[in-house]
């Protein structure tokens, strides 16, 4: 009897001594952890998201690195990230609409909305309808005024959203619109700037003019901080103003404990000084949202965009 007592004590330290010679399941983030952006490297997000890495790096206690995957406005990185391995391992930080606007106006894109599981949100976007600051018209009364007496208005649209929110105002009131297409915000400066056109969408770049534009509608739902007398398009009357802040999604599976650690981090993240001083810098103010309320952010936005892009008569490309 001893020796089975013996025996059986043994067997218990020899156990207890395997197990801790097991090495213990690591705690995420491990090691170098990467953030994917789908604009080229130097505009606002990519900056915005570069500050936000390192305040991140400093949270984390690991290296965040940066990733630029550009081209059809976020498709790019977008259909890449969907599959890439649910560990952890790399998050996307960019516009929601890549998320929630692309896959309407291209449906044979191969992601949507649902492909992803998302964290929060940082920053907002601060999109306006922008006149020369030579146009003669002061307000959007004015705009609608000089359109209705000038048939063929020059109108820049960098983006097919652009396009079809114009679109709806001109059939709601009656505007004959020349559309020039542009290429992103850089090719709109310059369009205004050179008084080729009478009015363009901003995604924002607009504001690091002072003085050289006129801002006479915000397509946020919200008036904006910058522009607090300047009126929404939901306030003149107009569908298809939708708010775009900066989102951070994760591959489809990976493990809520992660996307909740990351969550907490961007939280602290938003309040340094680094990243108050760069989001006013380049005029892309803070809208932090957290997870407990991500989805159903991320959801509205969808069935918002879907609602505009089938009431515009929008017809996507044709596949081939």
């Amino acid at each position: 009897m001893q020796f089975l007592k013996s025996l059986g004590f043994a067997a218990v330290a020899a156990a207890s001594i395997a197990l801790a010679a097991l090495p213990a399941q690591a705690e995420w983030p491990d090691g170098p952890i990467t953030m994917l952006i789908g604009y080229k490297a130097g505009g606002g997000t990519d900056t915005k998201g570069r500050v936000l890495a390192k305040q991140l790096g400093e949270e984390l206690g690991v290296p965040v690195k940066v990733i630029n995957r550009p081209g059809g406005g976020q498709a790019t990185a977008l259909l890449w990230f969907k599959e890439q391995p649910a560990d952890g391992s790399i998050f996307f930080f960019g516009a929601i609409t890549g998320l929630t606007l692309n896959p309407h106006l291209n449906p044979s894109l191969d992601f949507r909305y649902t492909d992803y599981d998302y964290c929060c949100t940082v920053t907002e976007f601060q999109p306006a309808m922008v006149a020369p600051a030579s146009a003669p018209f002061e307000d959007w009364a004015g705009f609608i005024a000089y359109a209705k007496a000038n048939p063929g208005v020059k109108y820049a649209a960098l983006s097919p959203y652009a396009r079809i929110l114009m679109q709806l105002i001109a059939e709601k009131d009656g505007l004959d619109v020349n559309y020039i297409p542009t290429k992103g915000g850089a090719g709109m400066v310059q369009l205004i700037l050179g008084n080729q056109v009478d009015l363009a969408y901003s995604g924002g770049i607009h504001s690091r003019y002072p003085g050289k534009f006129k801002t006479l509608a915000v397509v946020t739902t919200k008036r904006q901080p910058q522009y607090p007398d300047v009126p929404t398009l939901a306030d003149l009357g107009y569908q298809g103003a939708a708010d775009a802040p900066t989102v951070i999604a994760f591959p489809k599976g990976t493990d809520p404990a992660i996307i909740a650690k990351l969550d907490a981090a961007v939280e602290k993240a938003v309040q340094t000084k680094d990243m108050k001083d760069i989001s006013a810098k380049i005029m892309m103010p803070i809208s932090y949202v957290g997870l407990e309320n991500i989805d159903a952010l991320v959801e509205e936005s969808n069935a918002t965009l879907e609602k505009m892009v089938k009431d515009s008569g929008y017809e996507p490309p044709k596949s081939n």
